[in-house]
């Protein structure tokens, strides 16, 4: 081993110990930028809007649904809230409103305590789910607070639960309108749900 040490060139070991620092600095440069929120899905200014209103309190009855609109219009936009589940019933869902034309016509972007999350649009007493209900890990379960956000530009939304990706969904019904908060109860108990915060930023700027 130590004769093919000898034979290898001095300055190939200066090269590939070189590469190895490159690599090396590489990687902790990528862990502080994403420590620092480079890859986050968030706009780096401060929001343009923000729900005065909030922190609230909305409760749907059993194999209902409850909305709130709040008013704030946008076309091309990221919104996101942050909510928290009261005790009760773990099959329910809560989540926001985005591109509402009116308290019967609007998209909404949901979770539930079971873990599971879903993008519906919602026409009168027709609802279509442009995502399924299904399982997201990192859907925060029980009685623990969720950040959902979504970014729109033109007829493409993309959504992320807790800062992480979940999915990307295409739809031109409606392009702008109001944004709010969702909650539905499901089987034979109430659904109460504790919005934190709602806020909003336009598309223009970084």
């Amino acid at each position: 081993m130590n004769e093919l040490a000898k034979q290898i060139p001095r300055w190939l070991w200066r090269v590939e110990l070189g590469l190895a620092a490159l690599a090396l600095a590489g990687a902790l440069a990528l862990i502080v930028a994403l420590a620092l929120g480079w890859n986050s899905p968030r706009p780096s200014r401060l929001p343009d809007w923000q729900a005065a209103a909030l922190p609230l309190r909305l409760e749907a009855p059993p194999n209902e649904t409850m909305l709130l609109l709040l008013p704030h219009h946008s076309g091309d936009f990221t919104l996101e809230i942050e909510a928290i589940p009261l005790p009760g019933p773990d099959c329910h869902g809560y989540g926001l409103i985005y591109r509402a034309q009116d308290d019967a016509a609007y998209y909404t972007f949901a979770v539930g305590r079971d873990g599971y999350y879903a993008v519906l649009r919602v026409t009168g007493d027709e609802e279509v789910e442009l995502v399924s209900w299904q399982q997201f890990p990192h859907v925060h379960r029980g009685q623990q607070s969720n950040l959902l956000r979504v970014a729109c530009a033109g007829y493409t939304c993309r959504f992320y639960v807790n800062d992480e990706y979940a999915a990307t969904v295409e739809d031109d019904t409606w392009l702008a309108g109001n944004v709010g908060l969702w909650v539905r109860g499901f089987g034979n108990g109430s659904a109460a749900i504790r919005f934190l915060n709602a806020r909003a930023w336009s598309a223009a700027g970084p």
